[in-house]
């Protein structure tokens, strides 16, 4: 079938990195798995080899039907939908989640499925190295990075040439680790001002936070960080001071 380039179709087809992918994610007999982005089923192949049952997202209909017939015969079930429209309430409980995400969407599908924080055991995903390098936590912050934080932790696996991909990206690929946590539980139900902070603030990230601040009109003698200091090198601690302050005037 003719990949289209419009929903991101890049398969790995690298035998070698597929069973990297499958020994990273700590799979048994025992898991139900759900896969988003399945393709042409290279990983969806071991993946049942090593799970319970596996649910798989793929907006493609011709690789939903061609995924429906090799795999009939297994403990799988495709549906053909758009990932970013799925209700996540209905279909996440307990699972770990997989993929290899479509490189122009990549970043929203996380952000779904962080952000509706419910009950999964990890996330393994395939992405853009670049993305990758924003959505974990490093010498310096992103909004993403800021955003994630508040619910999981993130690491990077390894990366992934593009030569191991049909057809071969122009850029490297990584994969990453998503752990829910409830370290910042009582931040949950403040997210949404919080990404209104973080919007503004990481709208200049290369301007001094004080900058950023005079826009919420707020007593800088309250902060106990550097006020010199550019966004990009707050830590979240930081960011809930920051939030701690607008609630408190609104």
């Amino acid at each position: 079938m003719k990949l289209k380039k419009s929903l991101g179709q890049n398969f790995l087809k690298d035998s070698f990195y597929l069973d990297k992918i499958i020994s990273s994610s700590q799979i048994d007999a025992t898991e139900n798995v759900i896969e988003i982005g399945p393709g042409d089923g290279a990983l969806t192949n071991l993946i049942l080899h090593n799970s319970k049952s596996l649910t798989a997202y793929e907006i493609d209909n011709r690789f939903s039907e061609f995924l429906k017939e090799r795999f009939s015969k297994t403990n799988f079930q495709v549906v053909n939908k758009d990932f970013l429209t799925v209700d996540l309430n209905d279909v996440i409980s307990g699972q770990i989640i997989m993929g290899n995400l479509p490189y122009n969407v990549s970043s929203q599908i996380i952000l779904k499925i962080i952000e509706a924080n419910l009950d999964y055991k990890h996330c393994i995903f395939l992405i853009q190295k670049e993305l990758a390098n924003r959505f974990i936590v490093g010498p310096k912050s992103s909004k993403i990075s800021i955003q994630s934080q508040v619910f999981c932790d993130i690491e990077a696996l390894f990366d992934i040439p593009p030569e191991a991909f049909d057809p071969a990206p122009k850029v490297n690929s990584a994969v990453i680790k998503i752990t829910p946590h409830n370290k910042y539980e009582s931040y949950f139900s403040k997210y949404e001002n919080l990404k209104k902070i973080l919007a503004i603030c990481f709208a200049n990230p290369r301007k001094k936070i004080s900058s950023a601040l005079k826009n919420f009109d707020m007593d800088m003698a309250k902060f106990s960080f550097d006020l010199n200091s550019r966004p990009e090198e707050l830590e979240i601690t930081d960011f809930f001071e920051i939030l701690i302050h607008y609630e408190g005037q609104i």
